[in-house]
């Protein structure tokens, strides 16, 4: 195990220790995080168990979380870390962003190319047909002038009907069609 000294920038653990009695959501929330230990502590009752407040920073180096953990829950790292692990934040952000834009452009360039409608003609024309469905009379009746016609199980009665309706099929196909169409009924 480190041996960790006050100024040494840390890792939480990713994963929370729900054994110890004192760990919360906010240590939870802290879970992967990188931060600088500010103060060791001692147990009083075993000096063998080391207490170390981790505090964690913000991109602009301003302290935003501060909290109590044991020496068994942090991972000795660098500043650097810290620094790689924002910038890498920052990189994916911004690829994000122009994949954004890039997506935008190309749905643009195919509505031209295609002669379709832009989006904001689009969600213009969705919005007045939604007005003038809003706008309509609607029909004042109460739920009580509502008979119900069917009262029986549907699923089973759709089932019926649909295995009827194939065994009547399978029949059709053993019978020929040809003769059946030259010769009406009554015309021999």
């Amino acid at each position: 195990m480190a041996i960790f000294k006050e100024g040494d920038w840390v890792q939480i653990t990713p994963t929370p220790d729900t054994r110890w009695e004192y760990w919360s959501t906010s240590h939870t929330a802290l879970c992967g995080m990188l931060g600088q230990i500010t103060e060791i502590e001692l147990e009083p009752n075993s000096p063998n168990i080391v207490h170390v407040l981790v505090t964690i920073y913000d991109e602009d180096n301003v302290a935003i979380f501060q909290e109590w953990f044991r020496e068994h829950h942090i991972i000795l790292t660098t500043r650097y870390n810290k620094f790689l692990k924002d910038e890498m934040e920052k990189a994916c952000d911004e690829l994000q962003e122009w994949e954004k834009k890039k997506k935008k452009m190309l749905n643009d360039s195919l509505r031209r190319m295609f002669g379709l409608e832009d989006e904001e003609e689009e969600t213009k024309r969705k919005v007045s047909a939604d007005k003038k469905k809003s706008s309509t009379t609607q029909c004042a009746t109460s739920a009580e002038d509502v008979e119900e016609i069917w009262e029986g199980d549907t699923e089973e009665y759709l089932c019926e009907d649909i295995d009827r309706i194939l065994q009547e099929l399978d029949e059709l196909d053993t019978q020929e069609y040809d003769n059946a169409w030259k010769y009406p009924d009554g015309a021999d």
